[in-house]
């Protein structure tokens, strides 16, 4: 055995010896290809990391340069901004023109029946009911009669239609999309077995329920009456019915020439004393302050008269005055609104026009504000006599403030009610137009902690509180918050003037935060 494995061995001398070279050799190489591969592999992970990183950096250029947002918040908040305007305003426009495969009006003879509207509330809480209103005649192939304003509500307001808007304008800049009359014939109503059928839908109601609810009515009773119609009906259509919406919000609801006349000549008085101005919707009211259930101060006496105010309306919850405003829903006192424009940056020789009715409080709760900036404006003190035709009806007065609003360079709200939506929504269609919307929950304690820090801490704690409430390009994101203060289905890009030489060109601003 021995003998064997030694010849074995003898045989394997000449074997092994090669063999534990050729293992030696492999594992060297082994090693050298390991080495190699982990080098190469390290490498590639690097590239990747890289590519990774750099693609990025390209994706986020790319969406800044479309979309404007991220590098609008960078530039916004990370350098000076101009306070008077939006400098990435000239990327955007309006588009809500009609799709060349809409479908054209449906004639009156052959539609599904007549729609009629009652709205609800004040101007532009009317003004949201007529523009659904046309909406929804369109999806159920209806016959629109122009809405009725409400004549019952807080207000008083006697107005008609036709004393607030263009009510022929209306009709035929329309005409392609929806069959709109004055009134029902007379020879129809006679046929009629029935009245109009009178039902109010639920708030945002879809497509699908004027299709399944209204519909079968209308085609049975022939007219179908709908009522309170304000915000009636969702946020979330398809494009082409949200573009429909701003057609009628935007260029269809066109006021009246008096209205318009004296609106331009009080713009034109603010320009001649000032190239630029802003406006405060000052919101300061008896009945706002009642129905937000906030308190201010005035002891007894403020909470009696706000409390038989609160009795208008019978289904108002009991609300807490200090949990209100805590969740930033009080809006803020004159001071408070020249406190938060002082401390943006606007100094106290800027003009100011104040859209307001009755202030409460009355020149003592504004004489703060006038004591920031002395160039305080409102459209009595601008009209004088020419007002005259026009105060006994509020939803007119109101419209005279929506036009100097509009026109303004700055435009300040001081709570998210329908005027300030619908104003900066349609400021953002006419060219982002600089919009400020107080962050009320962050400045409330800000407020209340004046007194016990230097003016530019306060002034610099306040900027950086309404970070995304100045009204720049997509603060918010499409198809989030109310579409009438945020109508991004209306609102393009301009390729144009996206990219100059690889970059966003941005120009510098004059007075800044």
């Amino acid at each position: 055995m021995a003998l064997q494995l030694g010849f074995q061995g003898l045989r394997g001398v000449s074997f092994l010896v090669p063999m534990k070279w050729f293992r030696i050799t492999w594992i060297c190489q082994r090693k050298r290809a390991i080495s190699r591969s982990v080098l190469c592999g390290l490498m590639l992970f690097s590239l990747g990391l890289v590519s990774l990183f750099t693609g990025q950096i390209a994706a986020d250029l790319e969406w800044s340069q479309i979309r404007g947002r991220w590098e609008a918040k960078r530039v916004g908040y990370s350098f000076p901004v101009d306070i008077w305007k939006s400098e990435f305003a000239n990327l955007y426009y309006g588009c809500s023109g009609r799709s060349p495969h809409s479908s054209a009006a449906v004639h009156e003879s052959v539609s599904n029946g007549y729609l009629l509207i009652a709205t609800s509330g004040g101007l532009n809480q009317q003004r949201t009911g007529i523009t659904d209103a046309v909406i929804v005649a369109r999806i159920l192939n209806a016959t629109l009669v122009v809405p009725q304003l409400d004549h019952h509500s807080f207000w008083k307001d006697a107005s008609e239609f036709e004393n607030i808007f263009d009510i022929d304008w209306f009709i035929s800049s329309l005409s392609k999309d929806v069959t709109i009359i004055k009134r029902i014939p007379d020879k129809i109503m006679r046929s009629m077995e029935k009245p109009p059928y009178t039902m109010r839908p639920p708030r945002k109601s879809t497509p699908e329920y004027y299709l399944d609810q209204v519909l079968p009515i209308l085609l049975r009773r022939r007219a179908v009456q709908l009522t309170k119609f304000d915000y009636r009906l969702t946020n979330n259509l398809d494009d082409e019915l949200q573009k429909l919406r701003c057609r009628v919000n935007y260029h269809a609801l066109k006021f009246t020439e008096p209205i318009q006349f004296l609106g331009q000549k009080l713009v034109k008085r603010m320009r001649t004393m000032s190239s630029r101005y802003i406006a405060v919707h000052l919101r300061f009211e008896p009945d706002m302050l009642a129905f937000s259930g906030c308190y201010y101060g005035g002891g007894e006496k403020e909470r009696n008269e706000l409390r038989e105010i609160r009795k208008r309306w019978t289904t108002l919850p009991d609300l807490s005055a200090e949990e209100e405003q805590s969740r930033g829903k009080c809006p803020l006192t004159p001071h408070e609104v020249g406190l938060l424009l002082r401390a943006l940056g606007f100094v106290n020789k800027t003009y100011i026009y104040v859209a307001s009715g009755e202030i409460y409080g009355g020149e003592e709760s504004l004489q703060p504000l006038k004591d920031l900036f002395p160039n305080v404006y409102t459209k009595e003190m601008l009209a004088r006599e020419d007002l005259k035709p026009f105060l006994p009806f509020s939803s007119q007065l109101a419209a005279i403030d929506y036009i100097i609003c509009d026109e303004s360079d700055v435009f300040a709200t001081n709570n998210n009610g329908n005027m300030a939506k619908i104003l900066a929504g349609h400021r953002r269609y006419i060219g982002y137009k600089r919009t400020i919307r107080p962050n009320a929950k962050k400045l409330t304690s800000l407020f209340k902690a004046r007194n016990q820090m230097a003016w530019k801490a306060f002034s610099r704690k306040v900027k950086l509180a309404q970070r995304g409430f100045m009204g720049e390009p997509d603060e918010m994101r499409p198809g989030r918050g109310d579409f009438h203060e945020f109508p991004s289905s209306c609102i393009c890009q301009n390729p144009d003037l996206i990219e100059i030489g690889g970059t966003l060109m941005k120009p510098q601003p004059t007075e800044t935060i």
